[in-house]
């Protein structure tokens, strides 16, 4: 495998940015890609974010990048933007070649390397998303498979409620096609009747399929519930803290 040991840390920096792509996926996800202007490179590690300036408020919004590092000219956000709040009103009155300003990259969520002391006891990797938490979570995978040629066990569990929230289920469908190791479930709260893929929370398909937690590293992004919720699990299950990495959408 052609890993790395861990990134030093890269100090936020403001960037300049313009609006490339701009798609509403199912109805309340919007998905942005943004051109960099200024400077024209990003070095990140998949699963950091941005702090996104929104005019006229102070606070600044985080999104999680959803591209692999290797993009580092440009990259994209995916938000769900049904709450309706400043940031999500902001991104969805974007346009192509409207400019943004933001920080990054910013946080400490990610893959251990495998040949760090946290990597090294995670031989398989079991990646846990709900909503638009798959942002960070995609960005992670496309970097191990396609990047990183990460040859460990991967398999993903994304939770969403309603089969016409459904997105990108071509995209993993083609990596686990290209990428043996890869395997993901589509898990829906509220599934259609003839539903033939895993249905109700996102835990119950968790442990419905492992049996083995041991020498695995655990990747929850999502809601606090459910993140404390598999967090407990995985803990009852003898998992070690370290081996428990998420990140929270509250």
């Amino acid at each position: 495998m052609n890993d790395q040991n861990p990134p030093s840390p890269v100090r936020p920096q403001p960037f300049k940015a313009q609006v490339s792509e701009h798609t509403l996926l199912a109805g309340k996800y919007q998905y942005i890609y943004f051109e960099l202007i200024h400077p024209h490179r990003l070095p990140f590690t998949a699963g950091q974010y941005v702090l996104m300036t929104i005019p006229g408020i102070d606070k600044k919004y985080s999104y999680s990048m959803s591209s692999p590092p290797a993009k580092d000219h440009g990259l994209e956000v995916l938000v769900d933007v049904s709450p309706g709040g400043p940031g999500s009103r902001y991104l969805r009155s974007l346009k192509p070649g409207d400019q943004v300003d933001f920080l990054a990259p910013v946080g400490q969520f990610g893959v251990a390397p495998s040949n760090s002391p946290v990597g090294l006891t995670e031989e398989r990797l079991v990646l846990v998303a709900t909503g638009s938490g798959i942002s960070a979570i995609r960005s992670m995978v496309l970097d191990r498979l396609e990047d990183k040629a990460d040859t460990r066990q991967m398999t993903l569990h994304w939770g969403l409620r309603y089969a016409d929230e459904l997105f990108w289920q071509e995209d993993f469908r083609l990596l686990h096609e290209n990428f043996d190791n890869f395997t993901y479930d589509l898990v829906l709260s509220r599934p259609p009747k003839d539903w033939p893929l895993c249905h109700g929370r996102v835990t119950d398909c968790l442990v419905e399929h492992h049996q083995n937690f041991s020498q695995t590293g655990f990747y929850l992004c999502g809601n606090k519930g459910m993140i404390e919720q598999v967090t407990a699990i995985l803990l009852e299950k003898g998992v070690d803290k370290i081996n428990i990495h998420s990140e929270k959408f509250y």
